[in-house]
């Protein structure tokens, strides 16, 4: 695919229908919703090029806005017609049925990246508004969707601890290189393994990972079924929207300023590795995050589960019975893993590292298996886990 150079203008001219919309083809726009039988499309009224939406892959806003699988066509001038140019993802939301959300949208879209081949940080290829309100971003597809949503197909909802190194090395490469940069580095703010992106390109086999920033962000496939099986009960444990919430910087949580800095993504660097390790964390407030945090800052050895964290927190116990349960009866994560995560959840900014110097450290440093990653990742798609109906 080669998609015409990002342009960030948004314009309202009448929509140009190409020739081969005309039959049993439907205009995307307000409410309009499409027949079975009938392609929906969406138009850009000043490129006159046209997204063809194959399948709805996901959403954002807690469904007030939807995404889109696209196939995207541009069209030539010169030969007054459309050519085929690949597939991507159009993000779309109506400003009829959702003000509030669309002006937040197009704010966001607006300062948002570009679209760089290569990059590890999905930009926004085209953004554009048309005639019926509707507001549109389109990027580069994923196939595999977000890391989040590979995890909740998968009965263990945590990765072994060479994946986590896959994974976050891409993460800390797109934050060093396309983020982070002096001397205007840009925070992402809500850094979560929801906006981890996995690619499989079906020729090729080549696996790409990027990072979703500000317009690239969005929940894929079906993520209310995340927690499944994860508590007793839907209300003990708070899902991943609401967990992020919770989670960020100390220097940020509670602030009316903005204290946020490159720092503080490094410490959702730190949460997200602790989501990867042990799963959806096991906390209904801030208090119990930072109970969790200091335990861990102070433990030898992290535990097989930060519920028994928890556990002990809450129990009136003896000292030796709240030793018991803390002691991992064997090694379950490395020296370098440990270190990695608390130098990420250090309490000042100033302590914790760097992108570039968490690199260097010696838990990203040492070769992992990628293609091992990769047949995970396919796995997640061929078995997936049930859902009741």
């Amino acid at each position: 695919m080669n998609p015409r150079s990002p342009k960030n203008e948004i314009e309202e001219t009448e929509i140009v229908p190409s020739s081969s919309s005309s039959n049993q083809q439907t205009e995307i726009g307000s409410s309009s919703v499409a027949k079975s039988y009938e392609k929906t499309i969406v138009i850009d009224p000043v490129t006159k090029d046209i997204y063809d939406l194959e399948k709805e892959i996901g959403s954002l806003y807690g469904g007030r806005g939807r995404v889109y699988k696209a196939l995207y066509s541009q069209y030539e001038k010169e030969k007054d017609m459309h050519e085929p140019a690949g597939v991507v993802t159009l993000k779309t939301i109506d400003l009829k049925l959702h003000k509030t959300e669309f002006n937040e949208f197009r704010s966001q879209s607006t300062i948002g990246l570009p679209y760089i081949r290569g990059a590890k940080v999905i930009g926004s290829m085209r953004i554009f508004g048309t005639p019926s309100n509707l507001f549109c971003v389109s990027l580069q597809y994923m196939s595999e969707g977000s890391l989040r949503y590979i995890l909740s197909t998968r009965t263990n909802k945590t990765l072994p601890e060479d994946f986590i190194s896959v994974v976050l090395k891409e993460v800390l490469v797109g934050l060093r290189d396309e983020l982070h940069v002096e001397p205007n580095p840009r925070v992402h703010n809500t850094l979560n393994v929801g906006d981890i992106f996995v690619h499989i390109d079906d020729a090729s086999g080549e696996m790409l990972i990027k990072l979703a920033c500000q317009a690239s962000v969005y929940d894929s496939g079906n993520i209310p079924d995340y927690n499944r099986g994860a508590a007793s009960s839907s209300s003990s444990i708070l899902d991943p929207e609401s967990i992020s919430k919770l989670v960020t910087a100390p220097e940020v949580f509670g602030s009316k300023n903005d204290n946020s800095g490159p720092k503080s993504d490094i410490w959702l660097l730190g949460i997200m590795a602790l989501e990867l390790a042990f799963g959806v964390l096991p906390v209904r407030n801030r208090e119990d995050l930072d109970h969790i945090i200091e335990k861990l800052r102070k433990k030898r050895r992290f535990p097989k589960s930060l519920k028994k964290l928890l556990i002990v927190k809450k129990r009136k116990t003896t000292f030796k019975k709240a030793m018991n349960l803390l002691k991992p009866k064997e090694k379950v994560f490395s020296k370098k893993f440990e270190r990695m995560v608390r130098e990420c959840l250090a309490k000042n900014p100033r302590e914790r590292p760097t992108a570039a110097q968490l690199l260097s450290s010696s838990f990203f440093t040492i070769e992992r298996d990628i293609e091992k990653f990769k047949r995970f990742v396919l796995s997640a798609k061929k078995n997936p886990v049930p859902t009741d109906n």
